[in-house]
């Protein structure tokens, strides 16, 4: 409708403007009722073609959305996509690059830079993971810190924020596997990316996610991953995921809730997740992003 109001205006517009410019030109006179008639075929020709033109814009987009819509067709291709995708290698460092790139332009200029991360991910390569197509594009990537206990534990109680931690706030690759903390940081979608539809691509990193921290980090008695609610849609997916809000953003230096996934939610994990992006709307390109610190 907004597009239609620009184009019948602008259309409107230089009409009038060409008849005024004629009537002074020839010095053309016009009674009252030839004028109400000129002003009211000009509304309705400038209407037509300018509905003519934005039209079958709509419809377009409205059978898209029809179809993006269709969870068969969805599931459909998300699967089809899944044997287009791969991980990134942990040290391929120009799409480490890319993915900071984007974070700084499009959330947050003051987030941890390139050269610093790289530190971090030397440390612990399994603390980035990237998702690319089979050209090697970057589809998206999410960042997910095994913490100290000491790390997590200020997180918890409410007296550090994202920002606050460092590199000695992780644990290093070879102790993963005593990891009972983790800190999910961010899920994106790369907004560039034209290998999949938004809302494919979104199931995509989502799936892959799932797929890393049940392989890398498997459910344990004692394991959990907690994460701020930065956002509204972030909020909306911890919750569906399982995830209970057990910090609320006045009690804690981040200023937004906490929340945690029990070992037992962390169990069915996979099962909670299923099928969420596809009911469900969320902004182009960010999946779930917390205080976007990576």
């Amino acid at each position: 409708m907004i597009e239609f109001i620009k184009k019948f205006s602008t259309y409107f517009g230089a009409t009038l403007t060409s008849l005024v410019g004629l009537k002074i030109a020839f010095g053309i006179g016009f009674g009252w009722q030839l004028i109400c008639f000129i002003v009211l075929l000009t509304v309705i020709v400038c209407a037509i073609i300018a509905w003519a033109e934005v039209y079958p814009k709509t419809g377009l987009k409205s059978s898209k959305l029809n179809a993006i819509g269709d969870e068969g067709s969805v599931s459909l291709s998300v699967k089809q996509a899944l044997e287009q995708v791969k991980f990134a290698t942990p040290f391929d460092e120009s799409i480490a690059y890319e993915a900071n790139t984007i974070v700084r332009r499009g959330l947050d200029k003051w987030c941890i830079n390139y050269e610093e991360y790289k530190v971090w991910r030397q440390k612990n390569q399994s603390i980035f993971n990237a998702i690319t197509s089979d050209q090697n594009q970057l589809i998206g990537f999410f960042d997910i810190f095994p913490l100290t206990e000491d790390a997590a534990r200020g997180i918890i109680d409410g007296k550090l924020k994202e920002r606050d931690l460092s590199v000695d706030s992780i644990l290093p690759y070879n102790q993963n596997k005593y990891a009972n903390r983790l800190y999910v940081a961010s899920i994106m979608v790369n907004p560039t990316q034209n290998s999949f539809s938004s809302i494919v691509a979104k199931e995509i990193v989502l799936l892959k996610f799932i797929e890393f921290v049940s392989t890398s980090f498997p459910p344990s008695e004692e394991r959990t991953l907690f994460a701020f609610a930065h956002t509204r849609s972030g909020e909306k997916l911890l919750k569906h995921a399982g995830f209970k809000n057990i910090l609320l953003s006045k009690h804690n230096k981040q200023r937004d809730p906490l929340y945690e996934l029990s070992p037992s939610g962390y169990a069915i994990l996979k099962e909670s997740f299923a099928g969420s992006t596809s009911k469900s709307k969320y902004p182009n390109n960010v999946v779930y992003q917390v205080n976007p610190g990576v």
